[in-house]
């Protein structure tokens, strides 16, 4: 089991739940009543895009001012494949650049902003609302 912060999502929702590594994020927020805006739960339309910043086992939890490295790998990132489908949706919202979306691809790591449908736990993490 690990830790998922959910952070300014409301009052009601401003929690820490415990959530089992492999589940969707999208699930894991609707389980535990944290309302994260859907409309299509595929993928493609980016209405839950939400900003994700992986912690450590004793979370500090700080401001969110995580990005993707586009000249390096992090080996201290969890290993993180993330679908094309979800990497175009971000690029064509505008959450993420392609140079990102391509070092995303490339060295198995998530983006900054992910899409809660898609968005597979693999450790601990804080989840914000994407603006």
């Amino acid at each position: 089991m690990v830790n998922i912060i959910f952070c300014g999502f409301g009052d009601e929702m401003d929690k820490r739940v415990l959530a089992k590594q492999g589940d969707v994020l999208l699930r894991v927020a609707m389980n535990n009543g944290v309302t994260i805006p859907t409309e299509c739960k595929d993928g493609l339309c980016g209405s839950c895009a939400v900003k994700v910043e992986e912690l450590e086992s004793s979370p500090d939890v700080k401001g969110f001012e995580s990005t993707v490295d586009p000249d390096a790998w992090d080996k201290d990132k969890y290993t993180t494949y993330m679908e094309d489908k979800e990497l175009n949706t971000l690029v064509e919202m505008g959450a993420i650049s392609k140079k990102e979306a391509e070092t995303a691809q490339q060295y198995a790591q998530q983006t900054p902003i992910r899409l809660a449908c898609q968005c597979i736990v693999k450790g601990s993490m804080l989840v914000k609302p994407f603006e």
